[in-house]
């Protein structure tokens, strides 16, 4: 069902949206590109093995549009106010391909090149489902599941939901017995108790606390190579890098010894880089949060998500132990008193004027969490196992609505996977690159040394200092 025949379907429901929803509307590009383009999307797949049954996975496929009504939602955006609006069941998409044989290179390659291929599609947030499945059978016993779901209705979390659901519903199909699934809230409740818990007059509570943490702070922002678009010309390309495990271990025991956690001290490092690019000390990093600290919505698929600042002045901390402790501060008290992403923004206008110098794009932390662990099988056929997601240097992906996102994904292998998205409008491959070189070089520093001077982590401070803007305050 399309957006054009919302006017006559007398089943559809309208509900108002959530802080985050309207918050990518404020993103929103049209159709071409922003929050609703189509290509902000999600993709995850699982490797399959044994027998798919087409007819019973396609009835599970429908069966989880059934049960979250958010995947057949549609907001709309030409509304006074805006809204959502919930819509009837509808049959998923469901795409069947044999792969020819494989010779020269692995299966494994070849999952992480499908991969890739998907996540340079698209998918239409104007149409239900906002989901759509590619299943890709190397043979009748070795298979790849690649779901697909529209960024403005889903997160991380929410793919190991879907997969969860699909799988006990594949199971109840097969073996006729009904699925077992924990309680769940619908979205849309989400949405009605957010707005009810969002606000708060006392002054002890969340908005007098921001008041004060963002009193003359600046968002921080990236400086860029080209000026920031109005609108980009061409997909957004990944640099891929990584950090040793063994790197990633002594961070892990410093984040121990400073009863903080491996975020902490990643951010700790990310100030010193950001030092590093732009000079300055008082710092406001944005990363994003799970969003998920209600239990009564942890089994809702939906778009959580949100993005906190973390505002730490480095100027008085003399080592890097001490940049982790007052980070473990921050990241604390801004978790304690987090509020929606556009709450703040529409509370604070100053804190993202940094954004009108074209110079600098906005620059936000991804740090992967998930509710499902990446050991997880899911009851599809003999077994569903999460497959590596496509990483390649330099690959096109999906599409953010600005700036840069610099994802990080600690591996069970022990290493840590980042995955920096931006666009060549923006950046140069090698300033980027330069950066997480940086990242990594400052990283290895300080949990090596931690009592050192954390000046000395830092190089010179970048060519692009002159460029940085009202990012942050010094």
């Amino acid at each position: 069902m399309t957006e054009s025949s919302l006017a006559l379907d007398q089943e559809s429901t309208r509900y108002p949206l959530s802080f985050t929803q309207e918050w990518f509307i404020t993103l929103d590009q049209g159709d071409g590109g922003g929050t609703f383009g189509p290509r902000f999307m999600t993709v995850s797949a699982v490797r399959v093995t044994g027998h798919v049954d087409l007819a019973v996975l396609q009835g599970s496929l429908d069966d989880v549009v059934a049960r979250h009504e958010l995947l057949r939602t549609l907001v709309v955006r030409d509304a006074d106010p805006p809204y959502q609006l919930v819509l009837p069941q509808c049959r998923v998409p469901l795409e069947v391909r044999d792969l020819p044989p494989v010779t020269g290179k692995s299966r494994d390659l070849v999952v992480q090149e499908l991969f890739l291929e998907v996540e340079a599609g698209s998918i239409s947030a104007r149409e239900v489902p906002l989901m759509k499945v590619l299943l890709c059978k190397f043979d009748d016993r070795d298979s790849v599941l690649l779901l697909t779901v529209h960024h403005s209705v889903s997160d991380g979390w929410s793919m190991g939901v879907i997969f969860r659901d699909l799988g006990a519903f594949y199971a109840a199909r097969r073996t006729g017995i009904a699925a077992v699934l924990p309680q769940m809230r619908q979205y849309r409740e989400y949405a009605a108790w957010q707005r009810a818990n969002a606000t708060s007059t006392a002054e002890d509570g969340a908005p007098a606390y921001w008041q004060h943490k963002l009193d003359g702070a600046r968002e921080f922002t990236m400086p860029n190579d080209h000026g920031h678009p109005d609108s980009y010309s061409r997909p957004y390309s990944q640099h891929v890098h990584e950090i040793e495990p063994e790197v990633m271990t002594a961070a892990s025991a410093l984040a121990t010894a400073a009863r903080s956690t491996l975020f902490t001290v990643m951010l700790s490092a990310f100030y010193i880089l950001a030092h590093e690019i732009t000079g300055n000390t008082d710092l406001a990093i944005r990363a994003f949060t799970a969003g998920r600290d209600e239990l009564q919505f942890q089994n809702t698929m939906g778009l959580f998500l949100n993005c906190v600042p973390f505002r730490t002045d480095i100027a008085d901390c003399t080592s890097f132990r001490d940049i982790v402790m007052a980070t473990r501060e921050t990241f604390v008290d801004a978790l304690a008193y987090e509020l929606p992403v556009n709450v703040i923004e529409q509370t604070f206008p100053g804190f993202v004027k940094s954004r009108e110098d074209l110079r600098t794009s906005q620059f936000i932390i991804a740090n992967e969490v998930g509710q499902f662990g990446d050991d997880l099988t899911f009851p599809i056929a003999e077994g569903a196992r999460w497959a590596a997601e496509g990483m390649l240097q330099g690959s096109e992906v999906h599409d953010i609505p600005s700036g840069m996102v610099w994802n990080l994904s600690a591996q069970p292998s022990g290493e840590l996977s980042g995955g920096v998205l931006f666009n060549l409008d923006e950046f140069d491959e090698s300033t980027v690159a330069g950066w997480a070189a940086g990242l990594r070089r400052i990283l290895a520093g300080g949990v090596r040394e931690p009592d050192r001077d954390w000046r000395l982590l830092a190089g010179p401070v970048s060519r692009l200092e002159n460029r940085a803007g009202p990012g942050a305050t010094s």
